[in-house]
């Protein structure tokens, strides 16, 4: 049986992966066995490869690193993820941490720090940078379903991402994998089910909801 440890890498930003990916292969036992470019590529790299390990970025195309956690953790609750990411304000550690990350590394940390963070969350612990610690002040969960987005399915928080992005119904289906059809379908359960009638109010709960930028 193999000691090697895998990860899977998930981040938009090919120069930045290929760096991760050299630094994390540099180490012995360690092995990068998948990258994904953005949110909607990670879950069937994840279902192929089965990494140990997911290091991901909150700041993604397509599917969010937020989504993406959730979804993580939905398929597999003890899925390790380390989130190293420049979005590092108090509302993104806040609910990367909620929806099931292990750790939170900001891009701007020193190399020896993430690998402490990983070889910690791999021992089954939670590590927080201390660049970000306070914004873990008060995490209870106490917020937890407070958003508008909690009635959603996961297929609805895309559709309606993409949406909100300025994407058309044509593209959208495209990029899900579906009909054009079915993106209407999702968009009118998303209107009754967010109490909203245009597109402008939709882009404004996405806003306020970190759904979108």
């Amino acid at each position: 049986m193999s000691n090697t440890v895998t990860f899977l890498i998930a981040d938009d930003h090919v120069v930045l992966r290929e760096g991760l990916k050299a630094l994390l292969k540099s180490v012995d036992g360690w092995d990068v066995v998948a990258e994904a470019n953005d949110g909607l590529e990670v879950m069937p790299l994840f279902e192929e490869h089965k990494p140990d390990l997911v290091v991901l970025d909150l700041r993604m195309p397509n599917l969010g690193g937020v989504e993406t956690i959730k979804r993580l953790k939905r398929e597999r609750e003890d899925t390790i993820i380390l989130v190293l990411s420049a979005k590092d304000d108090d509302k993104s550690v806040r609910e990367a941490m909620r929806a099931g990350a292990n750790g939170f590394v900001p891009k701007s940390s020193q190399s020896n720090e993430l690998e402490f963070a990983i070889r910690s969350v791999l021992k089954g612990q939670t590590y927080l940078s201390p660049t970000v610690c306070d914004a873990m002040l008060g995490v209870d969960g106490s917020e937890e379903g407070s958003s508008p987005l909690a009635s959603l399915t996961d297929r609805e928080r895309e559709v309606m991402k993409l949406l909100s992005e300025g994407m058309p119904n044509r593209d959208v289906a495209k990029t899900l994998h579906i009909s054009p059809r079915t993106v209407d379908s999702h968009r009118a359960n998303i209107m009754k089910k967010l109490g909203v009638t245009s597109n402008a109010e939709l882009v404004q709960i996405a806003l306020r909801n970190g759904l979108i930028e």
